[in-house]
C-alpha cells in the first residue's frame, strides 16, 4: 500500500512538474479573435509572467481539445471574481499556451 500511495504522488507531481509556468491569480480581462490566431486569451490581476518569460497574457486556439469547456470555466471564473491558477508552456514563439486550469 505504501508503494502505491508513493507511485500515486511521483506521477501526480511529474504531471505538474512539465509546465513551464504555473501561476496563481484573478482573471482580469479576456480577448476574443479569429480562432486560429491565439482565440481566447487572457490576463491575470497584476499582469504576472505566465510561462518562464515576460509575456502577462496565456491563450487557446479554437481547435484546442477541450476549448469549449476552458472558454467557460474562464469566463465564469472572472464574472465570479474566483482564483484560478493557470498551467501553461512556452510555444516556439514564446507565447504562453494554456494546458489545465484550477479553480479556487
Amino acid at each position: 500500500m505504501r508503494y502505491l500511495v508513493l507511485l500515486v504522488a511521483l506521477f501526480s507531481f511529474s504531471s505538474y512538474a512539465s509546465w513551464d509556468g504555473s501561476t496563481r491569480g484573478e482573471v482580469v480581462a479576456i480577448e476574443v479573435t479569429a480562432e486560429s490566431n491565439y482565440a481566447f486569451r487572457i490576463h491575470l490581476k497584476n499582469a504576472p509572467a505566465l510561462c518562464g518569460n515576460a509575456n502577462t497574457w496565456a491563450f487557446l486556439n479554437k481547435s484546442d481539445s477541450n476549448y469549449e469547456t476552458y472558454v467557460s470555466l474562464l469566463t465564469a471564473a472572472k464574472f465570479a471574481q474566483a482564483e484560478v491558477t493557470v498551467y501553461t508552456n512556452q510555444i516556439s514563439n514564446g507565447f504562453c499556451k494554456i494546458g489545465h486550469i484550477t479553480v479556487h
